[in-house]
């Protein structure tokens, strides 16, 4: 019998980057896990990332949130309203769709824990939503400047978190990951983010994103499916991006166990060795 000491298993971090429709990647993601046996008790997420991860956070099975995002339509999401400041869209349909598909009110009641990365236009700052109204927190993550209006919370007038960090890692170490898995769905050309460079340049404030040094550094394995050539802004793609999501995240797996491994190995180590980011594309 070995006299080494036995770890406990890492806990994991899932984080979802946002990228619009193309969010419909997370399911294919989520279904490969869920069919390899890897949980992950905590979940944050990025604007359509949040959205997708809220899902997953609050026990909806793979199967059920692919079949919701096959059946979503814009409309779904918000709808036209001409006389609205800050936004061209409405987004009560969005927060309509939350209640229906998610059983909870506030973040605090969801099965796994969970936050949602914003932008904060009064304080230019990153806010991680870890508590309160679930609704409002996930329509204040994937609020697209021009189109969709801030959000207010509290003192706080929160915009898309894709001007803050489009795949927040830090955000899932500060909720307690031993190990991050991240699935990043577009590179730094992503339309949200030039976006929200321009706004940043006519506000003459530069973004801060404070996240403590220990919280720092890469996933330990970031999962990129290949969504070239498919239209971020239509619904006509999702079968594709479930499958790309899919595909990447099969490509991943052995990434992801021998990541578990080494930490596990890392964690009855004194002191503890430090842990390659492995990059699975």
């Amino acid at each position: 019998m070995s006299d080494e000491p036995l770890a406990d298993p890492p806990r994991l971090g899932l984080v979802l980057g946002g990228g619009a429709a193309l969010g419909a990647a997370h399911a294919g993601v989520l279904e490969v896990l869920e069919e390899a046996g890897i949980s992950c008790p905590i979940v944050v997420g990025t604007s359509a990332g949040a959205l997708v991860g809220a899902g997953y956070a609050a026990g909806l099975s793979s199967v059920t949130l692919t079949e919701a995002i096959l059946a979503a339509t814009w409309a779904d999401f918000a709808r036209l309203s001409i006389g609205r400041r800050w936004g061209l869209l409405d987004t009560s349909p969005l927060e309509q769709n939350i209640e229906k598909h998610i059983p909870v009110a506030t973040i605090e009641e969801l099965d796994r824990r969970f936050g949602a990365v914003a932008w904060d236009l009064r304080a230019r700052e990153t806010v991680l939503l870890t508590q309160g109204p679930l609704s409002g927190a996930l329509r204040a993550t994937s609020a697209v400047p021009g189109l969709f209006p801030p959000v207010a919370i509290g003192d706080r007038l929160l915009v898309d978190g894709a001007l803050a960090d489009n795949t927040p890692a830090w955000a899932a170490r500060i909720l307690g990951a031993d190990l991050v898995i991240a699935v990043r769905l577009n590179d730094e050309t992503n339309t949200v983010a030039q976006t929200a460079g321009r706004l940043l340049e006519t506000l003459n404030s530069p973004r801060q994103t404070t996240v403590p040094a220990q919280h720092a550094g890469r996933p330990d394995v970031l999962i990129r499916p290949e969504t070239r050539g498919i239209n971020r802004w239509s619904p006509k793609g999702v079968p594709d991006l479930i499958a790309a999501g899919r595909l990447a995240a099969e490509a991943a797996l052995p990434a992801i166990a021998e990541s578990i491994a080494a930490r596990g190995r890392d964690r009855t180590a004194t002191p503890p060795a430090a842990t390659p980011a492995v990059d699975a594309t």
